[in-house]
């Protein structure tokens, strides 16, 4: 039976992956969310919404509404990778799944951390498109937007709104999780056969060991890239219902702003702010996968010393 060190180390080791991708991926999200509920013909491309924005607003405009995440964003981070380790262990008997087991566990970790992600995504998306020289300034901050947000349609009326959408978008995560488990594994098995080993449990440890950082990160680019292909046309419906107007909303229902979407602008609308997803991806998933698995190693290593 496993102590309960070696249950908390997933839930701590993925708490301090939140804080990287928070880091690297901020300015990148907030780029995307202004391009996604953008009119269209507003920005060009991802490149002149960035300039256009640091422009009027400054550097730190880039990370306008970082507020909700940079607190909650390791408890999200923390609670995705350690139920999705918890949920390995219980369908599996180890951390190492079958891919339909670690598709499974990540819809699991998806869900699981609704309750922080679903309010994060409100507050953070009405912040990302507060314009500083225009006139749709409506909140002042993060606990401005929630308080009024609570206030005009409760809790969850307001905050907690659109979880179905969110929930929809947070199944992709089975997506995210089973593709890195599956690229990594072809990674490592690659770099065996080009060393000339045979691909067993020793060589496969070996080569997991020394090829572990870049694995890892290659990886995580791969499992960031497949969760926002599946993901993006969810989140753009979601994103458009979550900054409308408070007081004069412009659709009722998520079907109801999908067929405007389609209609007005055409199928490939579903996928805007798709090449700066892919641009943020990469490094702030590379990052994440890369510092849950680093941490894990210390942790390993700490608790491996502590036992001798």
């Amino acid at each position: 039976m496993a102590s309960w060190g070696e249950i908390l180390m997933p839930w701590v080791a993925g708490y301090i992956s939140g804080a990287s991708n928070l880091i690297i991926g901020h300015p990148f999200d907030t780029v995307k969310v202004r391009i996604q509920t953008a009119e269209v013909g507003v920005f060009k491309g991802p490149f002149d919404c960035a300039v256009k924005l640091i422009k009027e607003e400054g550097i730190f405009g880039l990370y306008k509404g970082v507020t909700p995440p940079l607190l909650f964003k390791g408890s999200i981070n923390s609670v995705m990778f350690g139920m999705y380790s918890s949920t390995c262990k219980f369908i599996n008997g180890s951390e190492t799944p079958s891919l339909a087991s670690s598709f499974g566990a990540g819809v699991i970790a998806g869900w699981a951390a609704l309750p922080l992600v679903v309010p994060v995504d409100q507050v953070k998306a009405c912040l990302q498109v507060q314009y500083k020289y225009s006139n749709t300034t409506e909140v002042k901050g993060p606990i401005d937007c929630a308080r009024q947000l609570a206030n005009r349609f409760g809790i969850f009326g307001g905050i907690y709104r659109y979880w179905f959408l969110t929930s929809l978008e947070m199944t992709m995560m089975g997506f995210f999780f089973s593709s890195y488990e599956l690229s990594r594994r072809h990674l490592i098995s690659t770099v065996d056969r080009l060393r000339g080993l045979n691909t067993n449990a020793t060589t496969s440890m070996n080569s997991e060991r020394k090829l572990a950082p870049i694995s890892s990160f290659i990886a995580g680019g791969v499992a960031g890239s497949s969760f926002w292909i599946t993901a993006l046309p969810i989140e753009i419906v979601k994103y458009r219902m979550m900054t409308q107007p408070f007081d004069a909303p412009k659709w009722k229902t998520a079907i109801e702003c999908a067929r405007h979407i389609l209609r007005s602008e055409g199928i490939t609308a579903f996928w805007r702010g798709f090449g700066t997803a892919m641009a943020r991806t990469w490094p702030a998933s590379g990052a994440t996968f890369l510092t849950y698995e680093a941490a894990m190693k210390v942790f390993r290593r700490t608790a491996m010393r502590d036992d001798t």
